[in-house]
């Protein structure tokens, strides 16, 4: 078989769901920028710090701006010592579908554990600045009436910055997906451009032409049309899809029996071909042209190297929310260094194309099998051609 991937390269199945990154591989980057944040914060403090003067000169013409400094922005200075350990905890407890009651129930104990050195922070500066309300009480008397006074504010602050952090974080999100996206369409157009270029590799033609001209020969006009109007037809199917990641496995199907038929032609009875599909598959999206190169590794190596007869198995079929799709010969199997071979591209191209389209939610392996031959298996997430045309 012609690849550059392990023999069994599997990568297992698993749910879509991001996995909560772990909380101290958050928390550092964040802490990082701590001077920035604190220059952020420091905006509401001044604003908040004119506002209490202003309202203050009505009553007290001479109440200092530094007071209300003294007063407003320590405790925004506070919020921004906080943001890195509440963005951090967002990514570890994420308010998302299914986990949720979770992560709301983490943030509220965190809101809680945060408002105390907050509001102590503000009881401590009001009666540094002279405040009578709290010089005739102590800090275990006015707790918890300033836990119930700032929990509005409190919750906004903190929700706010939960917010504007998951803002930043889908954004760059949609960002790598975008990228992703471009390097998948990258990838696709290479893809094809690869299957093309299988197909009018010169002993590709050759064998081709030569077997038409065998054919022409023994007056076979019947079969050599057939082999013509074959490969004229399977130029046509891959130019049709440029541009395509995903199609129906009906119609990769098709491409599949046109190429077939080509090679049926040129090998005659020593190629016998044996399809088990799934009705149930037909309708389901693959990336497209991805069987393609399987089934030509099969026949390169499991027939095209012998003078005896060949066979090949085509199967397909829906095990839950999985599509499998396997390609079977009764070759010699995979020999010590096949991998390291020169010009495997074949199975090496589908292997980086099911990871950029699938991740880790997709299984491809490649190994011998117990009663000689290869097999080549591939495990999808099952997805209808319908709920995509309709955007699903």
């Amino acid at each position: 078989m012609d690849s550059t991937s392990p023999v069994a390269s599997s990568v297992p199945l698993s749910s879509a769901t991001l996995r909560p990154e772990p909380f101290a591989s958050a928390l550092l980057p964040l802490a990082r920028r701590l001077p920035l944040l604190m220059l952020v914060f420091a905006v509401p403090g001044i604003v908040t710090a004119s506002h209490t003067w202003f309202f203050a000169q009505a009553k007290d013409s001479t109440y200092p701006f530094a007071r209300a400094l003294l007063m407003q922005v320590p405790p925004w200075q506070y919020w921004a010592l906080a943001t890195p350990l509440i963005l951090a905890l967002g990514r570890r407890f994420r308010l998302e579908r299914g986990v949720w009651p979770r992560g709301l129930a983490a943030h509220l104990t965190a809101l809680v554990a945060v408002m105390v050195p907050y509001v102590s922070l503000i009881y401590i500066l009001a009666r540094a600045t002279g405040e009578q309300w709290l010089s005739e009480n102590s800090l275990g008397q006015m707790l918890p009436l300033m836990m119930a006074k700032y929990s509005v504010l409190s919750l906004l602050i903190y929700g706010g910055i939960l917010s504007i952090g998951y803002a930043v974080d889908y954004h760059r999100r949609y960002r790598e997906g975008e990228l992703a996206q471009s390097q998948l369409e990258t990838r696709l157009a290479q893809a094809q451009l690869e299957a093309l270029r299988a197909q009018l590799h010169p002993h590709f033609l050759f064998n081709t032409l030569n077997a038409i001209s065998v054919l022409v020969r023994k007056q076979d006009t019947v079969g050599s049309i057939r082999m013509l109007t074959g490969v004229s037809e399977l130029l046509r199917m891959a130019l049709h899809n440029t541009g395509r990641q995903h199609v129906p496995f009906h119609e990769d199907l098709d491409f599949l029996e046109r190429y077939l038929d080509i090679e049926q032609t040129r090998f005659q009875d020593r190629l016998q071909v044996v399809r088990a599909i799934d009705p149930a598959t037909l309708g389901a999206l693959v990336p497209s042209l991805i069987l393609q190169p399987l089934v030509e590794n099969a026949i390169k190596h499991g027939l095209a190297t012998r003078s005896g007869a060949g066979r090949v198995e085509l199967r397909a079929s829906r095990e839950g929310a999985r599509l499998v799709l396997e390609v079977l010969d009764d070759g010699p199997g995979l020999v010590p260094g096949w991998d390291r071979r020169d010009g495997c591209i074949g199975v090496a191209n589908v292997r980086a194309r099911l990871h950029q389209l699938y991740a880790d939610r997709h299984a491809f392996t490649l190994e011998n099998r117990a009663g000689g031959g290869v097999r080549a298996r591939l495990e999808l997430p099952f997805q209808a051609a319908l709920a995509e045309a309709l955007g699903t």
